[in-house]
């Protein structure tokens, strides 16, 4: 048998194998992304048209408990980073004048009453920063069921924002996770070894921005982005993606919305969370949430899964 013969004769026997593996092919779609900015607007205001807050530091780490005098150095450095980061978002508001009044030479904790530092600078209100706390702890994520051992950096740091009259106040708490460059080998080496806070000042400082950050989410204007994916399968779901990436919502609506009322159930499920999509793309929070819900219940999906409980969080 030659080499010709031989060719004619696995194609003519694999032929059904080989019809199987390209219509799998074709009927697998890759998915595409769209990257969808949402920006959220401040929950909670200033009653005043112009506001002074003075920001004050009361944090005296506590010598007993810690022992390490670098560690309480590093701690000392970041209630200061924590009020600068407060001042400076804060400073960004409309109306809203800041004067600081930190110590940020010999990061000495200040013991004047609230009363006191608002009325000597004629002050509505005194941020005061509390406490914070640092650690920094050995974690393990898996990708494809490999292990993956890193260092993480976490941070808590906690507020109050205090009327001029000393007596009422709000508590705002924060926290932040910063992943650390340096990995480790897991397991018993773990408990002997860790990096030490010296060493960790870059992820223990961007750790305390964001947890600051956090701890004033209520008062601050903040967006974030997310990566959503798309049903692009053939025809009309194509023809909607290439205009939701066009960045032509109301062209997309038009195309989508009367897919979801159809007779293909799957058809409606993938157009109706493509809505959604367009929906958070808006800003329309409400209405996207809702739509995936229906995407959902007209065909369970991981994507609709997935973006309801981003947007009952949001």
């Amino acid at each position: 048998m030659n080499c010709i013969t031989l060719i004619n004769h696995i194609v003519k026997r694999f032929a059904p194998l080989f019809i199987l593996i390209v219509v799998f092919f074709t009927s697998c779609s890759i998915p595409q992304y769209v990257t969808v900015p949402v920006n959220y607007s401040p929950k909670m205001g200033f009653s005043r048209d112009s506001t002074t807050i003075v920001v004050v530091n009361r944090y005296q780490p506590d010598s007993v408990k810690i022992r390490d005098y670098r560690r309480i150095n590093v701690l000392k450095k970041m209630a200061v980073v924590s009020l600068q980061t407060a001042a400076g978002q804060l400073g960004y508001l409309k109306g809203v004048h800041i004067i600081n009044v930190v110590d940020s030479i010999n990061y000495a904790a200040n013991t004047d009453s609230v009363k006191f530092l608002a009325a000597a600078n004629k002050a509505n209100y005194v941020l005061v920063l509390n406490d914070i706390t640092a650690g920094i702890y050995p974690e393990t994520v898996y990708y494809n069921g490999v292990p993956s051992n890193y260092y993480a950096t976490k941070i808590k740091t906690s507020l109050s924002l205090f009327e001029s009259n000393g007596i009422y106040s709000k508590k705002l708490s924060g926290m932040a996770e910063v992943p650390q460059d340096e990995g480790y080998s897991g397991g018993f080496a773990s408990l002997f070894y860790r990096p030490s806070y010296r060493s960790s000042v870059p992820a223990i400082t961007t750790a305390t921005r964001e947890a600051t950050l956090d701890a004033l989410k209520d008062y601050l204007p903040f967006s974030i982005s997310n990566e959503r994916p798309l049903y692009a399968d053939g025809g009309q779901l194509e023809s909607s993606v290439m205009q939701i990436k066009a960045g032509k919502f109301d062209v997309a609506f038009k195309i989508l919305n009367p897919l979801i009322d159809g007779a293909d159930t799957k058809l409606a499920s993938k157009a109706a969370y493509n809505l959604a999509v367009v929906y958070e793309a808006q800003g329309d929070i409400e209405e996207a949430l809702k739509t995936a819900k229906l995407s959902n219940q007209k065909h369970p999906n991981d994507y609709a899964k997935a973006i309801i409980v981003d947007l009952m969080k949001e």
